[in-house]
């Protein structure tokens, strides 16, 4: 009757969906805080490992968005193409190249119908021009040429002033936000003059400022000339000449599809003796889907974009295993809760209701956490990435949207299981203790525990390969050596180089001096070549490059001999291996006589009288190519100084006082070789930094649920512990009993782990022509690194009960 009268009482205790007050949801709101706080050490496990999840999810999805916004911000961004080529090699192979002639664009406004504009953009081509205002004077590297069509195909929008014109004669020039202030502080500089060093130097006016390049482009630009202010000759007709890049807006009704089909006809049509193959890219698939030759930019990789996704994904699904596994643990405590409560007329639903409650303000305050975290680390999260990550702004609206969304999600999922399953238990059972006997909680929780090590494993060693491989593409040989050569850039046009070279060699810091028209891993030119009487070319890079280069960075010869020092050898040519084998020479290879493309039908000879081995000038992304080296003494634009110094601000100070005796009027700028070379590694670079940060937080998640779990275990035995002990058990033999477990599923999930890792990096490590093995070693040592950080995860609490007292847990039998 009691019994009776008690279920009759407390009827209206039930569903949510019969009371929707006020009051009810502030009562189950109010009985999930006290949840959580009376198991603060838990909460707090769950917490920081959802917090932790959440922030890497949450730097990651900004990250992506990032790399898949690019070049999105134009108007017309979805009809906007690229227009780009394959050089087609002797072998048949392909040499796919970013580059086009001048006089595309205007035939493809005039021939295709799918065409609405046609524009062309002509870079600095490492190329840095004097820009003077008064006694302000800089070195400017990125002054772009355009077509006074450029804004019709591209929004980057004016701040003030006018579009590029010629202004009845007068040059015109725009400049960005950045770069006015630069020259002209605060002033306004439209109708203001400045001085470039274009065409032995002319004056230029400013026409127009325009908003600073967003980051998320594919081609920056500091300054925008137009090529009606500089150019003498008109090119338009000149198809032969490889240094623009062409884009083309198409007609809105137009198809991409069929404009490109058109591409390869229309090409042959005005260069039918051209091997060339021309397709096109859409504009916004240029940052992460093109690797080119010669791109505007430095570009990343989709699948690196794929592969953070998948990462942050798994590191999300760690989180939500940790409380799931933390919260079935407590399974034991919630068990008479959930008993009492049934019996107090509770139904399953309302209980459903209340334990999801509890995980969604347990994913709430993680996100808040994690959100405030990224606020404090973005300045650091953005230089490890070489970023310029923003969280808050107002264009970003939607992502939060989405990121609240996704909190709430991710409470729901991580509390759905937990939450169905303690509401299941059956009154009579738990509160008789049954539950405890249960395998079936035992089992999920080792299950979760072999899966979420599963991940961390498979990131360990991923980790471990490639550090490795990074490390192996930035200490290689490259059969050059780019260590401790300094770059002094634009020595034309000043005094008389020679003197200053004089000046430089009595410095003792510096053992040798080159001169040279390109970088290694930077700049050089391309050519065709053939062996004279073959009509195969191939393409050849180059550099003009003077006596001492080739010891300067200690090139070494296979065969034959260097240049010397003198006008005699400017008819001749030195290869690498590799051109050598593409070209199809026969041995002896001296003396032998190439053919030098000049122009259309037009070529030159040259004699061949070395061989270098070959050496990397581009990424070890792809193989070595052909390359070539003609004489030009005393022309170079750039020094190379070998540098053997311990003191090296003390070398270059004294290299710039012999810089400014000699160029009183050009700033002085340098570089080094090395961080050409480390250009090139920039989304490698970027790609381990953020991987590496991922993977160690995502085994900071996995250890926080492994302690959790140790915590439970401990707890759970404390009795068995305590007959252990009064039995004679040791301190070892207890801290046995309770890491054997935990440490047989880590085992299994090594074996598990090693083949999966094994095959996505095997697949990474494709798009490197030149890659380390994967060793044993690595998967022993992501073996030895997990069972070590599990040992010391639980050693503390498994060495705590194995210490206790035995009076204490068993005073209660």
């Amino acid at each position: 009757m009691a019994l009776h009268w008690l279920e009759k009482k407390h009827s209206s205790f039930v569903p949510l969906t019969n009371y929707k007050s006020t009051a009810m949801i502030k009562n189950y709101f109010t009985i999930a805080l006290r949840n959580l706080w009376k198991t603060k050490g838990f909460s707090i496990i769950n917490i920081v490992g959802l917090s932790t999840g959440m922030m890497c999810f949450i730097v990651i999805l900004l990250y992506v968005k990032n790399e898949l916004s690019f070049d999105r911000y134009h108007k017309n961004a979805e009809h906007i193409y690229r227009v780009v080529k394959d050089f087609i090699n002797n072998d048949g192979t392909r040499t796919p190249d970013a580059t086009t002639p001048p006089a595309i664009a205007p035939a493809l406004q005039k021939d295709l119908p799918e065409v609405a504009f046609a524009t062309r953009v002509f870079p600095s081509w490492g190329r840095k021009y004097l820009i003077q205002n008064g006694d302000k004077r800089f070195y400017e590297n990125n002054v772009v040429f355009i077509d006074d069509n450029f804004f019709n195909v591209f929004d980057f929008p004016l701040i003030s002033g006018s579009k590029p014109n010629t202004f009845n004669g007068v040059k015109a020039i725009l400049l960005t936000e950045t770069s006015a202030k630069k020259y002209f502080g605060n002033a306004d500089p439209i109708g203001k003059i400045v001085k470039i060093n274009v065409n032995n130097g002319a004056n230029f006016l400013v026409t127009g400022v325009l908003k600073d390049v967003p980051q998320n482009s594919h081609f920056t630009f500091d300054f925008l000339i137009p090529f009606s202010s500089v150019s003498k000759n008109d090119v338009s007709g000149n198809w032969d000449w490889y240094n623009f890049y062409t884009y083309v807006l198409l007609k809105p009704n137009a198809d991409a599809n069929v404009f490109n089909s058109k591409l390869q006809p229309f090409f042959k049509k005005y260069q039918p003796k051209s091997t060339n193959q021309f397709y096109s890219q859409r504009l916004t698939d240029i940052h992460l889907k093109s690797n080119l030759k010669w791109e505007l930019g430095a570009n990343n990789d989709l699948s690196y974009i794929k592969i953070l996704m998948i990462i942050s994904a798994f590191v999300i699904v760690i989180a939500g295993i940790n409380y799931v596994n933390l919260i079935t643990a407590q399974s034991v405590k919630r068990a008479k809760e959930v008993g009492v409560r049934k019996v107090a007329g509770a139904s399953q639903k309302s209980l459903v209701v209340q334990f999801l409650i509890e995980s969604v303000c347990t994913a709430f305050a993680s996100f808040f956490i994690a959100v405030l975290a990224i606020a404090l680390l973005l300045p650091f999260i953005n230089q490890l990435l070489s970023s310029s990550l923003v969280l808050f702004s107002q264009d970003q609206w939607p992502l939060w949207i989405e990121l609240i969304a996704t909190t709430f999600a991710i409470g729901l999922a991580a509390g759905l299981y937990p939450a169905f399953y303690l509401s299941s238990f059956q009154p009579i059972k738990v509160l008789k203790g049954k539950f405890i006997s249960s395998y079936s909680g035992a089992y999920l929780r080792k299950g979760l525990v072999v899966f979420q090590f599963l991940i961390s494993i498979v990131l360990i060693i991923s980790f471990f390969t490639i550090y490795k491989q990074i490390d192996f593409v930035m200490q290689k040989n490259l059969g050059f050596n780019k260590n401790n050569v300094l770059l002094l850039p634009n020595v034309r046009g000043g005094s008389d180089p020679g003197a200053m070279v004089n000046e430089l060699k009595t410095i003792p810091d510096i053992t040798n001096i080159a001169r040279a028209d390109g970088i290694l891993g930077s700049q050089n030119w391309t050519n065709g070549v053939a062996a004279k009487g073959k009509t195969n070319h191939i393409l050849l890079n180059f550099m003009r490059i003077d006596h001492a280069f080739l010891p300067t960075l200690q090139i070494e010869m296979q065969e034959g001999r260097n240049f010397f020092k003198s006008a005699a050898d400017s008819s001749n040519i030195i290869l690498n291996e590799k051109a050598v084998a593409e070209l199809g020479l026969k041995k002896p290879y001296l003396g032998q006589q190439l053919e030098w493309d000049e122009a259309p039908g037009k070529t030159s000879v040259l004699t061949l009288i070395g061989i270098t081995k070959d050496f990397h000038f581009t990424s070890l992304h792809e193989p070595i190519k052909p390359f070539g080296f003609v004489a030009e003494e005393n022309n170079g634009s750039t020094f190379f100084l070998k540098l053997h110094t311990e003191n090296l601000p003390k070398a270059i100070a004294a290299i710039q006082n012999v810089w400014t005796r000699h160029n009183p009027d050009k700033p002085f700028e340098y570089t080094f070789q090395d961080e050409q070379i480390a250009k090139l590694y920039q989304a490698d670079v970027k790609f381990k930094n953020l991987f590496s940060s991922v993977t160690l937080l995502a085994i900071l998640i996995a250890c926080l649920g492994l302690l959790g779990l140790s915590i439970f275990t401990a707890e759970s035995r404390i009795k068995e512990i305590g007959i252990r002990k009064v039995l004679g058990a040791s301190v070892s033999s207890i801290f046995t009993l309770l890491s054997r477990d935990f440490l047989w599923l880590i085992l299994i999930a090594i074996v598990i782990a090693s083949p999966v890792a094994w095959w996505a990096m095997q697949n990474w490590l494709r798009g490197f022509a030149y890659r380390v093995d994967m060793s044993w070693w690595l998967f022993a040592a992501a073996a030895l690194s997990s069972i070590f950080i599990a040992l010391i995860t639980i050693s503390f609490q498994a060495i705590k009960a194995s210490v206790a007292n035995p009076v204490k847990s068993l005073r209660t039998e």
